[in-house]
């Protein structure tokens, strides 16, 4: 197994490099310092290490897919497969849930290798739904990876401030539902509007345009209220998902595999589903208006850290 050193400073340099403000939104170093302050050390690795007290065998629920108009954005599914077979690799045994909207880029993002489930849009049927499953499944520890998150008034929104509640599983409740059995959970966002980033809500509702108030009747702001414990903040939450891999296969002294190649096959199964790019709503290979050739660089970069 690699000396803590030197997995420590890897995980740092993953969680610059991931974290760095590629999209100029002005906003990211303050999220990450603010989420740095809460989880009070590095951001991917403090992620992994709560994955790695999992045992094997355990069940994760790995929470992903940010509906849009009527499709699902290519941020967040991708990070949330690698984060699926890295698991799967050491032993523990992943389940995808999402929404009916985004059910298809999700399972076709795994290719139906991995359980998928939905919950509904409706809140109580939802909170029934997300009882039964921690019921069933008894899971080690949750993931949200750029999954939407419910504000102070239990509305959804995305970062144009415009609601998105008639569209959204709500998941929050597996969220509160496991903090109140005391299981992990982890979430990767990039905008404040995700589930998990209530941790940090208060320096989202100051920072981050709407943040504070919306553009829909609710008022609330975008500001996500549901925390984690572990937040990790990333330019993109793919990125950040895969730091957590990552970092996560450095701990355990396992293979990280996900490189640029990789990264395009992964996009071109989620437009084949009908997903699109989050920013510019294009049918593209491109996540949250990143060119490719930038995102596959960030990619290979993450790769090379863990590898070398």
């Amino acid at each position: 197994m690699m000396r803590w050193m030197d997995v420590e400073g890897r995980a740092y340099a993953l969680d610059r490099l991931a974290s760095a403000d590629i999209l100029r939104r002005r906003v990211s170093k303050a999220l990450y310092e603010a989420a740095l302050e809460r989880v009070g050390g590095t951001l991917c690795l403090s992620a992994a290490e709560r994955l790695s007290r999992a045992g094997r065998g355990d069940n994760v629920f790995i929470i992903t897919g940010f509906p849009m108009e009527n499709v699902c954005e290519t941020d967040g599914p991708p990070g949330a497969a690698v984060l699926a077979y890295t698991l799967r690799e050491l032993g523990l045994n992943p389940a995808l849930v999402t929404d009916r909207l985004c059910e298809p880029v999700v399972r076709a993002v795994v290719e139906e290798k991995f359980e998928v489930e939905a919950v509904s849009i409706e809140g109580e049927r939802a909170e029934g739904e997300a009882e039964k499953l921690l019921e069933s499944y008894e899971p080690a520890a949750l993931i949200a990876v750029e999954r939407p998150g419910w504000n102070s008034k239990g509305e959804y929104h995305n970062m144009r401030g415009l609601s998105l509640s008639h569209r959204v599983g709500k998941t929050d409740y597996l969220f509160l539902g496991a903090r109140r059995r005391g299981i992990p959970t982890i979430a990767v966002g990039d905008g404040g509007n995700e589930l998990g980033c209530g941790l940090i809500e208060e320096t989202v509702r100051r920072y981050v345009p709407n943040g504070d108030r919306c553009s829909c009747p609710c008022g609330g702001g975008i500001a996500a209220s549901t925390p984690a414990d572990v937040l990790v903040i990333a330019a993109t939450s793919n990125w950040g998902a895969y730091t957590i891999s990552a970092t996560l296969s450095l701990l355990e002294g396992a293979e990280y595999r996900h490189d640029g190649k990789r990264e395009l096959l992964l996009l071109e199964r989620i437009l084949k589903a009908g997903g699109v790019d989050g920013v510019t709503g294009e049918k593209a290979l491109t996540v949250d208006g990143i060119p490719t050739v930038v995102n596959q660089l960030a990619v290979e970069l993450i790769w090379a850290i863990a590898s070398v």
